[in-house]
């Protein structure tokens, strides 16, 4: 069975274990309305994008995530939460996969998460400074600095069970942006976290389109130092998904010498 997790089942998380046994495939979307509830999250239904991620379930899966939502299908009427059949979206590829999410199941609510990311609202809450991922263009620090002002700080490292891949389409040419996707084990994206404020993270938003081109969302990073963290990452809504474009030279460019500048092999960058 497939289903969709959206809050303290996500990785990194307080209850990540409880999907240790399923396989993951990879971050997708529902439409739909995120709240917090004041003790957790909660979706209702509603057309807001909702960001979380997709597993394949077994039947003892189901049974352990019913018992941890307090979902009875034998009282609907009592249960904290009603699992539900809807269509999400895998980021990957833009297919539609059939699945199920819970849903809250009581009028009280605290208020509403617009950006539809709880992971990301967790840590747009703790501190004003941001990790956020650069696997494109960005990974050339002077493109970086020259939009935004230097950084805090950065860590290089890798986005596990991702690929780079040019399929974000270009806004004015014929041509592809970077893009990461998720492709299971035993691949990975190298990357740089860079540490910014909200003021810089606001003026990136500006430059990469979000969210009518890229959505930013909250993934977990591999730093080399060790110090493994949820950042934040531009990632192409499905809805500008394209097949057959290449990169112009010049945006390449930035991206080899991004690879160059922090110790990258070449060879991750197939385009």
């Amino acid at each position: 069975m497939n289903i969709f997790v959206y809050g303290t089942l996500l990785k990194g998380l307080e209850r990540e274990s409880a999907l240790m046994k399923s396989e993951y495939s990879g971050p997708a979307m529902i439409q739909s309305q995120l709240f917090d509830t004041g003790y957790f999250p909660g979706v209702k239904e509603g057309a807001n994008t909702i960001v979380g991620e997709l597993y394949k379930a077994d039947s003892e899966t189901i049974d352990v995530l019913d018992r941890i939502e307090g979902y009875d299908e034998k009282n609907m009427r009592d249960s904290l939460f009603i699992r539900k059949q809807i269509q999400a979206r895998l980021f990957a590829n833009g297919r539609y996969v059939t699945s199920f999410c819970y849903f809250f199941n009581r009028a009280e609510v605290k208020h509403e998460i617009p950006h539809g990311d709880y992971r990301r609202y967790i840590l747009e809450k703790e501190t004003d400074k941001q990790w956020i991922l650069a696997y494109g263009s960005n990974m050339n620090s002077a493109r970086l600095v020259q939009r935004i002002g230097p950084p805090d700080s950065l860590r290089k490292g890798y986005v596990e069970g991702f690929r780079l891949v040019f399929n974000k389409k270009a806004q004015k040419a014929q041509a592809a942006y970077a893009n990461i996707a998720f492709s299971g084990d035993n691949v990975k994206c190298p990357a740089v976290a860079y540490r910014i404020t909200s003021h810089q993270l606001n003026l990136l938003d500006q430059y990469e389109g979000t969210s009518d081109h890229y959505l930013r969302i909250s993934l977990p990073f591999h730093a080399i130092d060790g110090n493994d963290t949820i950042v934040q990452a531009y990632i192409a809504h499905p809805d500008q998904l394209v097949d057959g474009q290449k990169p112009e030279s010049e945006y390449l460019e930035h991206i080899q010498k991004g690879y160059e500048e922090h110790g990258f092999e070449l060879g991750y960058l197939i385009c």
